[in-house]
This record gives structure tokens, sequence and C-alpha cells, in this order.
């Protein structure tokens, strides 16, 4: 099996059609974090097939979509708890 690593993909998209494909494209395999962060754990594989889907859905000239890899499995800093056990970061 593929060995998979966190990654946070964080976008800006200037076109409200453009912004609703990718955010759905994300909901699919990925955890929001907040409305234009997510969070997921995906295998090189799955990262390549991710950037191959997403490329056609965004305008480079006025577009901004990052992939940060997450290396330390304790990369996550949790500050503040909601009543609701929902996490919030600062």
């Amino acid at each position: 099996m593929a060995e998979k690593r966190k990654m946070l993909i964080c976008y800006d998209i200037t076109d409200e059609k453009r912004l609703r494909k990718v955010h759905k494209i994300l909901s699919g395999l990925a955890m929001p974090v907040q409305y234009s962060i997510f969070e997921a754990e995906l295998s090189n594989e799955q990262l390549e097939c991710l950037k191959e889907k997403l490329l056609p859905c965004i305008d480079s000239d006025t577009d901004k979509l990052t992939i940060y890899r997450l290396f330390k499995a304790n990369a996550k800093i949790e500050l503040a708890l909601t009543t609701h056990d929902t996490v919030l970061f600062i």
C-alpha cells in the first residue's frame, strides 16, 4: 500500500464558478479546515490525480492554489476548542 502524507490545501479563486468546482473536488477527498483550506492524507498517486483534476479548474493568471506537505506527524498545534469540540486555529 502506498504511503500517505498529510497535505494542507489552500486556495483563493476569483471566479465563483471555478471556486465552486474546486471546492466540490476537494470536498470529495479532503476535510475542510476553513472555507478555503482543506486537510487531506494522500499518496503520491492521489496527489497527482488531484492536481490533474484541479488544473483545468483554475486560472493561473488570477487564482492561487497551494498544496503544502506536512512532514511531521504532529505538525498541527491546537490552541483553542469551542464548546462543541470544533478546533479553532490561530
